[in-house]
């Protein structure tokens, strides 16, 4: 059986990739921001902007798209594989949720101030998170067994 922490980094990073593509999407087409707009205002509230600030933005994001793809990994292995999509994209809408209404609400008292998303940004971000969802889901299906090479 395959590495579990390998398979769910791999699964993980490539559904960040599609994350991205939606988001870079909206971003060249409906002028919403991106996630790695969103983590910086969690990692560096009320700074401007840089390409090196941004990046390391998208870094975090990457890292945090492979753990997730871990957790998503778990699900699976802890409570089976039937209806994988449902586990899968609907984990992520749970994190979206999370990303969307708790976390604003809990880095700081008047969170409000730096951490905004349009009602857009927020509907492009779960469109975002249902194809992460989809995207690790399947190539977790695809790649679960493998055939032992003599």
């Amino acid at each position: 059986m395959p590495d579990t922490v390998q398979r769910g980094v791999v699964a993980g990073i490539l559904g960040i990739m599609v994350d991205i593509i939606v988001h870079g999407l909206a971003f060249l087409t409906l002028g919403t921001t991106m996630t790695g707009h969103y983590i910086h205002q969690l990692i560096f509230p009320f700074s401007k902007i840089t390409g090196l600030t941004f990046g390391i933005s998208e870094i975090a994001h990457f890292i945090a798209g492979a753990l997730i793809g871990i957790f998503i990994v778990l699900i699976f292995k802890y409570f089976g594989s039937d209806y994988p999509y449902l586990k899968g994209i609907g984990f992520s809408v749970f994190l979206w949720v999370v990303h969307v209404a708790f976390i604003p609400n809990l880095v700081s008292p008047n969170p409000r101030q730096y951490l905004h998303r349009t009602e857009m940004e927020a509907i492009v971000d779960l469109i975002a998170h249902i194809a992460y969802g989809f995207i690790v889901t399947m190539y977790l299906i695809k790649n679960g067994k493998r055939i032992a090479v003599r």
